[in-house]
């Protein structure tokens, strides 16, 4: 299993959290791992201070390893505009992509930089993806109506398949627990996408944070050479957005490939949902993560 897997990472900020993801992920899968695509979002054109260009440590210390870009375009949270996906350069600004398409190895590994590594993730989820396309933890149930009514649930994701009927009356009339949040896809009324292709659901993915995707079987169908959505693409679905992978996840279960549920929380920590880009816009919470980050590498890694 030497060096079978590139690692794909979006970076926005974060430079003491992203540091830690990848030295974590060097120190417990590195025997398996080539190539690392370190894509650093281009904010230059947004009022946001997020520390970007301060990751002059991880990329001295995974020097061999890294291959680094920065993109002319930056996508944030923007929906994919389909009219230019033939446009290389706004493609390789779409999260993920650019690694997607330079890797030549069997796997591709998609990581947060806001992630730390204390088991070999890789070796395990190799050896249990089987027949699937993808490995990880699948579905965002903090999300789903199913998950909260009992009908479904990550281990079941291939089993509950409402009709259209099933799943707009699910959203209409289900509220979600204290302290949870449903995305109103019911409102103002469902994308026509849903009643075409009520499953899988909305809120199903192989979620991003660590994500194991057999490129033999992904490449061909995937964009640029096949019709599945990237990866990483967020899509417009009227008032609400389809979040990362959704809709990949979606084309390639249509399609008749299957994406396996794996407790990838044996062998890296993720913090619970939501985190990433809220992340992002709460500075104190920002600045108490990379305090955290940065006491671990200085302990574990030597940072100065």
């Amino acid at each position: 299993m030497k060096n079978q897997v590139d690692v794909l990472i979006n970076v926005c900020g974060k430079p003491y959290q992203t540091a830690l993801s990848l030295l974590s992920l060097e120190r417990e899968c590195g025997q398996h791992i080539d190539r690392i695509y370190f894509v650093e979002e281009n904010t230059k054109y947004y009022n946001i201070d997020v520390h970007t260009g301060l990751h002059g440590f991880v990329l001295e210390r995974l020097k061999d390893k890294i291959t680094y870009i920065m993109p002319d375009q930056w996508n944030y949270c923007f929906p994919l505009e389909f009219e230019k996906l033939g446009d290389k350069e706004y493609r390789h600004s779409i999260r993920y992509q650019y690694g997607w398409e330079m890797t030549d190895k069997d796997y591709v590994l998609v990581i947060h930089n806001d992630v730390r590594f204390h088991g070999d993730a890789v070796a395990a989820m190799i050896e249990h993806l089987g027949e699937n396309i993808a490995i990880g933890h699948v579905g965002q149930c903090w999300y789903c109506p199913a998950a909260f009514t009992g009908k479904c649930d990550s281990d079941h994701h291939l089993d509950y398949r409402p009709s259209f009927s099933e799943l707009r009356e699910m959203y209409m009339h289900t509220r979600a627990p204290e302290g949870e949040h449903m995305r109103a896809y019911h409102l103002p009324r469902m994308h026509k996408m849903f009643e075409q292709q009520p499953w899988p659901l909305p809120e199903c993915r192989v979620n991003e944070w660590c994500a194991l995707i057999d490129m033999k079987k992904a490449r061909k169908i995937t964009v640029p050479h096949g019709r599945a959505t990237p990866f990483g693409a967020i899509l417009n679905v009227g008032k609400q957005i389809l979040d990362v992978g959704c809709q990949w996840f979606r084309d390639v279960h249509v399609r008749g490939y299957t994406c396996k549920n794996f407790d990838i929380y044996q062998y890296m920590h993720h913090d619970v949902p939501p985190t990433g880009q809220p992340t992002l816009l709460d500075k104190d919470r920002y600045m108490d993560r990379e305090r955290a980050a940065l006491d671990l590498l200085q302990k574990e890694f030597g940072h100065p």
